[in-house]
């Protein structure tokens, strides 16, 4: 809600400030300071957004985390998945999978002829 509206705006900021900076000449200290400033406020916004969601995935208890990852996940899905954020790569490694993408021939034209289709994969694009 209002966490990722003010993510948004403050992104939509930092680049008009960069697009100006690219404008006029470099070395103006004042628009530097300004994008410092909205960097700043950007991670301080994103970092209250993870909390805020990390708080919200906690809730889910081990077995559901597990009968998602066993049930809605490929192996080739589970890099993916780690790299989103902290939390799923710390969710990754509490369920024991390894992050490697199965690079067998004719693995992801098996996962696309399931219907199980990994989004990095053939059926994705």
């Amino acid at each position: 809600g209002r966490l990722v509206r003010g993510r948004t705006a403050l992104i939509r900021e930092i680049a008009n400030a960069r697009a100006a900076v690219a404008v006029k000449a470099e070395g103006n200290n004042a628009l530097r300071e300004a994008t410092e400033s909205l960097m700043q406020a950007l991670r301080a916004v994103c970092a209250k957004l993870e909390a805020k969601n990390e708080k919200l995935f906690r809730r889910l208890p081990p077995e559901l985390w597990e009968k998602i990852v066993d049930e809605h996940l490929d192996q080739n899905d589970l890099l993916a998945l780690a790299m989103t954020c902290r939390f799923f790569r710390e969710k990754q490694k509490d369920l024991g999978k390894k992050v490697e993408t199965n690079l067998e021939a004719g693995h992801l034209l098996d996962l696309r002829d399931s219907g199980k289709v990994a989004s990095h994969s053939l059926g994705w694009f």
